[in-house]
């Protein structure tokens, strides 16, 4: 756990948050898991207070996901706002950016199902940032202590500028693993058309134009129909059945 700046001296801020910016960019693969664990590992050891930090994200079909959470217990306490649909981050994710918690035993009034159970886990104080906005995504960072009061201005402060990072970082991994999955369907939908074109005696226009009539009449996305048409000519060849 982050100590912070010694007696509340800011000076060291942004050297702190430097090297928290350097680690979490420091993800060679740039997957999204890669990045919210140095997310999940930067903000205990730089944030002031927090002993325990999780990453929630809630997903377009409603599901708030817990990921890289950094003990059994943060993956519990996670769990029970997903479940419950209350807690710091519920509301930061939908009606404020940032929450602070100084003690959860007092807050049963607010979260009357999440409060106590949390307090059971030994989690008795939260601080809870919303951390970006984009497409049908939205997350938090949450971070925990098992004291009161744990999160003071400072921390508040800081952990509102390394959210901002966290965000940053995250939406990139993000944009990297959407990018590979568009490289992915194209290079699955150029498959596709080769094969209608060796087949049917086609041209590049007139195979995608049969993969995009076979979309619309079955409903099916483009790239699922080139995946179901490339793992068709895979089984016959595999059968020995290809031409």
């Amino acid at each position: 756990m982050s100590q912070g700046p010694a007696g509340g001296d800011t000076g060291n801020l942004g050297q702190m948050l430097s090297v928290a910016a350097e680690r979490m960019s420091g993800s060679r693969s740039g997957s999204e898991d890669d990045t919210l664990a140095l997310v999940v590992a930067g903000a205990v050891d730089t944030v002031p207070g927090a002993e325990h930090a999780g990453v929630s994200l809630l997903r377009s079909d409603g599901d708030i996901v817990s990921y890289t959470p950094s003990s059994e217990t943060v993956s519990e306490v996670d769990q029970l706002q997903s479940t419950y649909r209350e807690g710091p981050c519920v509301t930061a994710l939908w009606d404020e950016h940032t929450v602070v918690v100084d003690d959860l035993t007092a807050e049963a009034w607010r979260w009357p199902r999440f409060a106590p159970e949390a307090a059971a886990h030994g989690m008795v104080s939260m601080l809870s940032f919303q951390l970006f906005t984009r497409g049908d995504t939205l997350g938090a960072l949450n971070l925990y202590s098992s004291k009161p009061a744990s999160f003071a201005l400072e921390a508040r402060s800081l952990g509102g500028l390394f959210a901002s990072h966290a965000a940053i970082a995250l939406g990139g991994a993000q944009h990297v693993a959407q990018l590979h999955q568009a490289l992915a369907s194209r290079d699955l939908i150029g498959q596709a058309k080769g094969m209608l074109m060796e087949r049917f005696g086609l041209d590049d226009t007139g195979a995608f134009a049969m993969l995009v009539d076979s979309s619309q009449q079955t409903n099916m996305k483009l790239v699922d129909v080139a995946r179901w048409l490339t793992g068709q000519t895979a089984t016959q060849v595999g059968n020995g059945k290809g031409d």
